[in-house]
């Protein structure tokens, strides 16, 4: 089998999902949290319900890693969004395109077997598509083929092991969960391994390797599943070739999992299966003590792909792969072991064991110099020791790398003494290799080492710093030198990893002559934690650190004593990993003392109600205890000197903090749903250093205030504390001001002192009047007032807001019904680039919002109010003012179509029932001049694609209107759905502006309207793809409304296909379903107007710029069109110009 592309593509996820019919905030928090995680993401906001998408998207789909698939109701309804999953699905297979399903409150079996609302829409598709086959336009054959495919592609993309949510539960959770699959994805489908220098000595190996995987024999032990065996000693490079190939073959199945060192965590067999089939059924909830034939039945007939690594043992093997016989016979399972009998234990096909020899003596050579000299061969005068130290590595990689790391470019003198030393110890060769590098670290850096070893391996390196930092170890030097001598890596996703050999190095050092558990400086076995917890004076001053996994005990009883004697403990964490559950700990009355020297304490879900009196925090730095059931953190006031941050979230029986007054160097506080709390303590508010308070949700908070002026708070969220009557923080460098849905019902004066504020969020808040301190924000780019009912926003008061608020790029004043006015003095906010008003009690729009000159949406969408509009910008690219029903007056809309810089211009009036003649001909005015533009404009894009360019920044347009006529600027126009355009010969046509007159029905209010175009050719053939009416379906009109829209693509597609000098246009309304029949609806009226190039010097003359830029304009089409311009033209353009002035 060919590899898959093993470079990252331009997005790493494409969203496919059915437009109108999921939530848009679950796709704007699903786009924010992508965003933030650093993800590149497609999501086409603007065309997703239109059948003009397609090219744009197939080219989106092929240039993305991954693809979330969002299965709605509805999602079956739509023929392009099953067109778009067959796409999907074939790069899946071609081009190795991991698929994530999300099935968004629609059952899975429903989309497995087109039931339910999925059935529905077959069906109606079946009527819809053989409707089409009386007219003669498909036959019988195609229609079932083409139903056929897209019910194959559901069933196997249901198949695939995906997430559920319900429209309003656990969302957040789940699309936390959905990110962490993407990174998780991406690392695995592009793992450093790939950039190894000794890459290429495994390319005869990878290449053999796709051989066995090309087979289907199945397995005694797992049924059909084929097993393919990995072995070899430690080092060799075993979990490097699994890695590679899961990386080329994974997108391929429908459920995947790559379980690292199984010997390490077979401590546990039940919890690493649970972890196993969690990942396989993407269930965070799997018990593995579910029967074997549920799990079973639920993995029945999937394709399952998994990799078990570093197995040492047939139970590992015998309990995890227990359910596999139940999987489709095409499902492979990959074991790697340093142990070829055990592969024969569980009957593997000799043929199907791949052993990996150690290289050979030039192949070793080269890699060890690489490492040692950075080049491909000894420095001269060492040709003689580097021989002798790639013999002694015996062709192990790793030996390779660390050996030639430690002894890196030093004199001949220090080679011979460290090679002398590692054949002097007693362990096996790579151990001594490996051993010879680690005695070759300081003091510090052999502690930072195992400490990673034990505590820190495959943490955030940020982290991993920031701790060790405290313990006084000076990390970034420390852990610079662990990488350089291949001791760690730092992954793409700046985690710290460390291999298994490595790992075991470490663990042997300080188990090194120590029977008892308690003695040793590092504890991270379950079994030897539980025997020193459970046991008085069990632990010992040797003690430096624990990290015990809680949902892997069975049952651990805590005795009072346990951390008493650990004085040098300065690393606990006991922790649950997200979405498993703790196991059953016993909790004595008390605990006592716990160790003066702690430096990061982490116990989730503590079940005292406080930490010890006698707890000393002198050295800690970060305190978690998410979910405890703590009502107070501890007694009196501590010395706090180096604590910088605490987690209590969810600690639902928290009623208050302890004094913090000494928490000198405190930078983070987190309170999130700590339901009981009302109130904070007053240190908190006293302390210099805090950078960012969350307290959402703590919903019996009352107050947060306080009249210091903070020097170093950043953050500040209170959102959902709806008792919070009081707040009043302020500070120099605070960004982010949280405040939605609080119970504030007045702004103190001192949130103007926030100079550096960018991001403020008032909405939902019951205040009645803005602090004139607000207009002191000078740094502030986003401002959220919406939904305030009770507030006054008087034109005064805006007026000075505006004058100070000159670096806002988003405003937001949105349902303040008591918003009457907007001041003259908008035209200051010159970097404003989005103004929503909708809802609000606005009658006009001053004159001078004209002069925004980056504003690009403007929304007064339900504006009641509102009568006119003055002139607006040019840089506009939507304007929605959908049922504003005392609109009047509407000014030339020529302005709109200046600017056209990709994407699509929106306009709507809807429902705009009272606009007067005058304003409906300059809408019909506007949107003639806008597609013009378009049209030409989309000359330029068309020219930079056919030099491979992509086409995503051609220009749309769609506008919408109250009418009784299509426009008159129409050249075809017809009271029939379907009527001949005969197209000029000799004549170069740029694009197809569309329109059609609707009234409204019963239909259209109960099923929602969409409104298609499609073109024929003389003989009944489809000509190109249908458009449509691309956006929301139309439903609540008050009377005859008339459509017009320009769609570039579907101008393209039908001039690809022309063969004839005339075309049908037909033109017919359907539900969300593509179903007529339903709605029994006609167009009144429909036209159709051509755009010829002819028509460049109408287009330079209506167009509002300067002569100048019409000039310009004007010579860069010329010379793409091959049309001159000519001096009388210019002598008119410059007149035109002198009479405006």
């Amino acid at each position: 089998m060919e590899l898959f592309p093993s470079s990252p593509k331009k997005y790493d996820v494409f969203v496919s999902y059915k437009g109108g019919d999921t939530q848009i905030n679950f796709i704007n928090n699903l786009n924010s949290a992508l965003t933030q995680a650093g993800i590149k993401i497609y999501i086409d906001s603007y065309l997703r319900t239109g059948d003009a998408i397609w090219p744009p998207l197939r080219e989106a789909i092929h240039n993305s890693s991954v693809a979330f698939v969002i299965f709605t109701k509805g999602y079956a309804s739509s023929k392009w969004c099953l067109e778009e999953l067959g796409k999907i699905l074939e790069c899946r297979r071609t081009e190795g395109m991991g698929v994530i399903p999300l099935f968004y409150n629609v059952d899975p079996c429903d989309v497995r077997n087109q039931s339910g609302t999925y059935g529905e829409a077959f069906a109606k598709h079946e009527r819809c598509l053989l409707l089409d086959e009386k007219d003669n336009i498909i036959n019988k054959e195609d229609v079932q083929k083409k139903l056929s495919q897209w019910k194959g592609a559901l069933t196997e993309a249901a198949n695939i092991s995906g997430w559920y949510t319900r429209s309003n539960k656990n969302q957040s959770q789940v699309i936390e969960k959905m990110v962490g699959d993407v990174l998780e994805m991406l690392e695995l489908r592009f793992p450093k391994e790939l950039k190894s220098k000794d890459l290429v000595r495994f390319d005869k190996i990878l290449k053999e390797m796709q051989l066995l995987l090309s087979k289907n024999r199945g397995n005694l032990l797992v049924g059909n599943v084929q097993v393919i065996g990995i072995c070899g000693m430690s080092g060799i490079g075993k979990t490097t070739i699994a890695k590679i190939l899961f990386s080329q073959h994974f997108p391929l199945y429908d459920s995947v999992c790559f379980i690292e060192n199984v010997k390490e965590a077979s401590q546990n067999i039940e919890s690493l299966k649970e972890k196993m089939v969690s990942e396989l059924l993407k269930d965070e909830n799997q018990n593995s003590k579910e029967s074997t034939l549920l799990i079973g039945k639920r993995l029945s007939n999937k394709k399952i792909f998994v990799v078990l690594d570093d197995v040492d043992n047939l139970e590992q093997v015998e309990v995890l792969c227990e359910e596999f016989r139940y999987a489709s016979p095409e499902s492979k399972l990959i074991i790697t072991t340093r142990n070829k009998d055990l592969l024969r234990g569980i009957m593997v096909d000799e043929y199907d064991v791949y052993e990996i020899k150690t290289w050979s003596f030039e192949e070793s050579l080269e890699l060890f110099c690489s490492s040692a000299f950075k080049s491909k061969h000894p420095k001269k005068g060492y040709e003689d020791i580097a021989k002798r130290a790639v013999d002694y590595a015996g062709g192990v990689p790793l030996a390779l790398k660390v050996l030639g790391s430690s002894l890196g470019d030093r004199s001949i003198e220090f080679w011979e003494r460290e090679l002398d030393k590692v054949e002097n110890y007693s362990c096996d060769r790579i151990q001594k290799v490996l051993r010879v590098s680690y005695e070759g670290l300081h003091d510090i850096e052999k502690k930072i080492f195992l400490d990673i070893a034990f505590f820190f391996k495959d943490e955030s390196k940020d982290f991993v710093e920031r701790v060790l930092n405290a313990c006084g170890f000076y990390a970034t030097g420390g852990l610079k030198v662990l990488e350089d001598k291949a001791l760690i890596t730092i992954s793409d996703g700046n985690k710290i990893k460390m291999h298994g050999l490595v790992q075991d190095l470490a663990l042997s050092i300080v188990r090194e002559g120590i029977e008892d558990h308690g003695k040793r400086s590092r504890l991270r076995d379950i079994a030897e934690i539980s025997s020193v917890l459970e046991c008085k004076n069990k632990g010992s001053d040797a003690v430096e650190g624990i990290k015990l996994d809680l949902s892997q005990i069975d049952d651990l009883h805590l005795n009072a004593n346990a951390f008493s004697i650990m004085t040098e403990l300065r690393f606990l964490k006991l922790h649950t990993p997200c979405g498993k559950i703790s196991g059953n700990m016993d909790y004595p009355i008390v605990l006592n003392q716990f160790s003066s020297k702690l430096r990061y304490l982490e116990w989730n879900g503590y079940r005292l109600k406080s930490l010890p009196e006698s707890f000393c925090a002198t050295k800690l730095v970060e305190i978690r205890m998410v979910q405890s059931h703590i009502t107070e953190l501890w007694h009196g006031v501590k010395n706090l000197v180096n604590l910088e941050g605490i987690d209590l979230s969810e600690c639902k029986y928290l009623e208050n903090l302890p004094d913090l007054s000494k928490a000198s160097k405190l930078k983070w506080l987190n309170l999130s749903d700590c339901e009981s709390l009302v109130e904070l303590h007053p240190s908190v508010l006293s302390l210099d250093t805090l950078e960012t308070l969350i307290l959402n949700g703590c919903k019996k908070l009352k107050s947060l205030k306080s009249e210091k002026h903070f020097r170093s708070l950043k953050k500040v969220s209170v959102e959902g504390c709806t008792s919070l009557k009081e707040f009043a923080l302020s500070s120099d460098k605070m960004e982010s001001l949280e405040l939605k849905n609080a119970g504030i019902e007045q702004l103190h004066s001192s949130i103007g002192l926030s100079s550096n504020l960018r991001y403020l969020n008032l909405e939902g808040l019951r205040f009645q009047n803005v602090p004139n301190e607000l207009s002191s924000l000078t740094s502030l780019v986003e401002l959220r007032i919406s939904d305030c009912k009770e507030l006054v926003l008087e034109k005064q008061k805006l007026q000075a807001l505006f004058d100070g608020l000159r670096s806002l790029r988003l405003l937001h004043l949105k349902d303040c019904s008591n918003l009457l006015e907007l001041p003259e003095n908008i035209s200051v906010l010159s970097k404003l680039c989005e103004l929503r008003l909708d809802g609000s009690g606005v009658e006009t729009l001053p004159e001078s919002i004209k002069h925004l000159s980056l504003l690009e949406i403007l929304s007064l969408e339900n504006c009641l109010n509102l009568r006119q509009l003055p002139e607006l910008p040019t840089t506009i690219k939507e304007l929605t003012a959908a049922n504003c029903k005392s609109l009047v007056t509407v000014p030339t809309l020529k302005t709109l179509a200046t600017m056209m810089t990709g994407r699509e211009k929106f306009v709507s009036f809807e429902n705009c029932t009272k606009l007067d003649g005058s304003s409906l001909c300059r809408i019909a005015e506007g949107a003639e001049l806008s597609s013009m533009n378009a049209a030409f404009q989309n000359v330029f894009v068309r020219s930079k694609g056919a030099s491979g360019a992509s086409c995503h920044n051609y220009n749309f347009v769609k506008v919408c209107s109250p009418g009784s006529r299509v426009p008159e600027q129409f050249t075809y126009r017809s009271r029939e759905s379907s009527f001949k355009v005969k197209i000029p010969s000799h004549s170069n046509i740029l694009g197809m502006v569309l329109s059609v007159l609707i009234s409204p029905s019963e239909g259209i209010k109960n099923h929602g309207a969409r409104i298609f175009c499609q073109c024929y050719d003389a003989d009944g053939r489809k000509v190109g793809y249908a458009t449509r009416w691309f956006h929301e379906a139309t439903k609540d009109l008050k009377g005859d409304h008339v459509f017009v829209w320009y769609d570039a693509l579907h101008f393209d597609s039908i001039v690809k296909s022309l063969k004839e000098q005339e075309i049908i246009f037909e033109f017919f309304v359907a539900n969300e379903l593509g179903e007529r029949d339903v709605l029994n609806v006609l167009p009144k009226e429909c036209g159709v107007r051509l755009i010829f190039d002819s028509e460049l010097h109408n287009l330079l003359r209506n167009l509002q710029l300067d002569f100048e830029s019409k000039w310009e304009l004007g010579l860069r089409l010329g010379s793409e069109l091959g049309l001159e311009l000519g001096s009388e033209l210019r002598l008119e353009l410059e007149s035109q110009q002198h009479r405006a002035i």
